[in-house]
């Protein structure tokens, strides 16, 4: 990410912008490079006004257009209909903006007062992670970092803050001495938890002589969720809307998903490309599976294959059926053993599920 402290680079004309409007026209330009200017005031415009008034469907909304893209009426160059335009080069990551800002200040709705968090991080002028620093001297520094971002967020029932810093919110970031800690939206207090592991990077690419993660969990969230890498990717693959929960993974699921692919690509025999994941109970092992979904549904090579989901229990099978919403493939629950049957005799790419009796 590249800083901008004391940049004589004017970013914004009032503190009620919440985006760097210049950089996101920038950015659609140099990704759409087809695209006009009367295009391109369309696709901002509908970044900037959601339809949804809450705060959690306002965010899944922007999400969904990050992911989806924004159809425009035609490619005046070519003369295709309804080309997409890409707001996120998923494909090329490297090729998005990438800017952190210290002390974003951002005016409180209908108040002449404004709240200041300690950093924001945007991907093409979108201010996708929200940073709160509080003094290690507090006694309890972490809790009161995230009570600010709820703040921020108008979280505790009050307008103190400004919601539509959070309009385009990914997950925000609590840290304190050696701690940080992560949650989105909707993450209460118990929900925010560390990153343990910077894979694909090792400890020794954050410091050649650790031998320990001791101390160095902000090290670890950095280089595990923060490079330009991985935190696209959260975006594109790993985050899940379920219910009124906005969800994104785990150190463990980002790392097991990834391995998983790996495996499915490089093997070169069905016990190399095969394998088991274990997880303890409450780990998010469904979520795991989900993201694993849409991780090959992202990849070319994978998108084109049958998927089975074989469970022991109907309380498991509902569970996967309730968060497979939106992975990119269509989702068939087997009624039956011929039902079952019929589902995998087609050569099709989708998702089918079954308990593992209807095997019989």
């Amino acid at each position: 990410l590249e800083p901008i402290y004391g940049t004589t680079k004017k970013f914004r004309t009032t503190f009620r912008e919440v985006i760097l409007e210049d950089v996101l026209r920038e950015s659609i330009k140099r990704i759409n490079p087809w695209i006009e200017e009367d295009q391109i005031d369309y696709v901002v415009r509908r970044l900037k006004e959601p339809q949804a008034n809450s705060l959690f469907e306002a965010n899944r909304e922007i999400h969904e257009l990050l992911l989806e893209n924004i159809p425009v009426s035609e490619n005046r160059k070519t003369g295709e209909k309804s080309p997409s335009v890409y707001i996120i080069d998923f494909k090329n990551p490297e090729n998005n903006s990438f800017i952190a800002i210290s002390q974003f200040k951002v005016n409180i709705p209908g108040t002449e007062k404004h709240i200041v968090p300690d950093i924001v991080l945007f991907v093409n002028g979108l201010p996708l992670v929200v940073v709160e620093c509080k003094s290690p001297s507090r006694a309890d520094h972490i809790r009161e970092a995230i009570e600010q971002i709820f703040r921020y967020s108008n979280r505790r029932g009050e307008k103190e803050g400004n919601e539509k810093l959070f309009w385009y919110n990914l997950f925000s970031v609590a840290a304190a001495r050696y701690t940080a800690k992560y949650g989105t939206i909707t993450s209460d207090y118990e929900h925010f938890v560390e990153w343990k592991d910077p894979y694909p990077y090792a400890l020794s690419d954050i410091d050649p002589t650790a031998t320990t993660i001791t101390s160095r969990h902000q090290q670890i969230l950095v280089q595990g969720m923060l490079n330009k890498n991985t935190l696209i990717e959260i975006l594109h693959t790993f985050t899940i809307f379920k219910d009124n929960t906005k969800i994104v993974p785990r150190y463990h699921q980002y790392r097991a998903v990834k391995k998983i692919i790996e495996r499915i690509k490089n093997g070169k025999t069905p016990e190399e490309k095969g394998g088991i994941v274990w997880h303890t109970q409450g780990s998010g092992k469904s979520l795991t599976m989900m993201y694993v979904v849409r991780a090959m549904f992202h990849d070319e090579e994978l998108r084109k294959y049958k998927i089975v989901f074989i469970t022991d229990r109907k309380d498991l099978e509902r569970q996967l059926e309730s968060v497979s919403k939106g992975v990119g493939f269509t989702v068939h629950v087997a009624k039956s053993v011929e039902h079952l049957k019929e589902l995998l005799r087609t050569n099709t790419p989708d998702l089918v599920m079954g308990l593992v009796h209807k095997f019989q």
